[in-house]
């Protein structure tokens, strides 16, 4: 039994109001209060919207950004942004019912905020996570919501960025074999290890070379101490998991490659993430499965602790909606 006393309604309004302040002061002053590097990839996709023929330009995930938030005008593109993040807020401020999480929600906002409000294929990811989030509210059925996730996710992927598509596949995967019991949960995970042999090495190649190929532009850049590449020339299969493996520990244990400020609010972000997790213990929740695939398919392309950090707060925000297992059944997932 819980017997910890749960955070009252109105310190969660109270809460919520302090980061509507936060999020308010951080949209209007951010011009002057962020540096330069956090607006890169809003100048690129203003770049497009204002200089490029969207209609007959390659198609790439910032080209596709840009025309939604070219036909979103300025005005629907700022409101479209505030919505995003403000729906986060509300969610997470209502959802804090206990110190914990009070904890988290006022440590994660910190980054959430400085990333996320400004034009950026994350705010079309945060209104497509935030949405997951209503369904798996929702007293829909387990299967309604890992079919309505994963068809989001699979239209982004074709969309925007192909590996949403990976993350799709592990999301519903993932779900199944903690729902699973015995011989068949050991029967899913032979599957997958079939399923990852058999995937074309190209495609394990083309997953790591990500990370050295967007790493070879940014040499010299002044962040650079954040910035790493694969431990092992990408080469399918068989370097995939050194790699990824490697990058993971860059990300758990960042703070002992480069000791700054940077460094400790990630490593405090994405411990408390998995702590969250563990003590909520209802693995086969769609929505955690979501939080375990993301982060599995980040560690095969991620450059940097900075670029790991701000796509993390486009998704880590879900694990509001998933209801506590019961300790009897932390590894069924009772509750969907």
């Amino acid at each position: 039994m819980d017997n910890r006393q749960d955070v009252t309604l109105g310190a969660r309004l109270l809460l919520c109001l302090l980061l509507m302040s936060f999020v308010l002061a951080i949209y209007m002053f951010q011009d002057v209060l962020l540096p330069k590097h956090f607006f890169t990839d809003a100048g690129t996709i203003s770049n497009l919207i204002n200089y490029v023929d969207l209609g007959s330009a390659q198609t790439d995930s910032f080209v596709s950004t840009a025309w939604v938030f070219s036909n979103l005008g300025d005005d629907g593109s700022q409101v479209f942004l505030l919505v995003g993040v403000i729906s986060v807020v509300l969610l997470m401020s209502f959802r804090s019912q206990r110190y914990e999480l009070v904890g988290f929600t006022l440590l994660y906002m910190v980054p959430f905020t400085l990333f996320n409000l400004k034009l950026s294929k994350e705010a079309i990811v945060i209104v497509m996570n935030f949405s997951c989030c209503l369904a798996c509210l929702s007293g829909r059925s387990k299967v309604f919501k890992v079919v309505f996730v994963a068809s989001l996710y699979l239209l982004y992927a074709y969309f925007f960025r192909f590996y949403y598509a990976f993350i799709a596949v592990g999301m519903v995967f993932l779900t199944c074999f903690f729902s699973a019991h015995g011989r068949l949960r050991t029967t899913l995970l032979c599957l997958a290890l079939v399923a990852c042999l058999v995937l074309p090495g190209d495609v394990w190649t083309q997953l790591q070379l990500a990370r050295d190929t967007v790493n070879t532009s940014r040499e010299g850049l002044s962040d650079s101490k954040t910035i790493f590449s694969n431990l092992l020339t990408p080469n399918g299969i068989a370097t995939a998991l050194p790699n990824s493996l490697y990058a993971a520990v860059r990300f758990f244990f960042a703070p002992a490659f480069s000791f700054r400020p940077q460094e400790l609010l990630l490593s405090m972000v994405l411990w408390s993430v998995i702590v969250l997790m563990v003590r909520n213990k209802n693995y086969s929740h769609p929505l955690m499965a979501l939080l375990m695939a993301n982060f599995l398919i980040q560690t095969f392309f991620e450059p940097d602790l900075g670029s790991f950090l701000r796509h993390m707060t486009a998704y880590a925000f879900c694990l509001y909606a998933v209801p506590r297992a019961p300790a009897n059944h932390a590894m069924d997932g009772a509750r969907a």
